[in-house]
């Protein structure tokens, strides 16, 4: 799921640690191709830095436990765009994969 400012996603990486790698890697390449839509205003050593905004600076890791967690954060994951204000139907958000 992909909203403004961040990305929700279930991956299954071989390793645990390999976690920033992937992250990293998604935000780099995303990054790299990106083209806002619209001025988004940031802090100035941001944009010193060269660094879109698009992206919040830090990321959330939660290791799944079991079905019921799974269930529990695919609906998070979901329900997002509407938590944000973004739709009012999640069918509406079209950078989803649930449609």
């Amino acid at each position: 799921m992909i909203l403004p400012d961040h990305l929700h996603m279930i991956i299954t990486p071989k390793n645990a640690t390999d976690y920033p790698k992937i992250i990293k890697s998604i935000k780099y390449n995303f990054s790299k191709n990106y083209t806002p839509i619209e001025y988004v205003e940031q802090s100035q050593s941001r944009e010193k830095r060269g660094l879109k905004a698009v992206w919040q600076k830090r990321y959330y890791e939660h290791t799944i436990r079991n079905q019921k967690d799974w269930v529990e954060k695919m609906q998070y994951i979901q329900y997002n765009p509407i938590k944000h204000n973004l739709v009012k139907n999640i069918n509406d958000w079209k950078y989803s994969s649930f449609a």
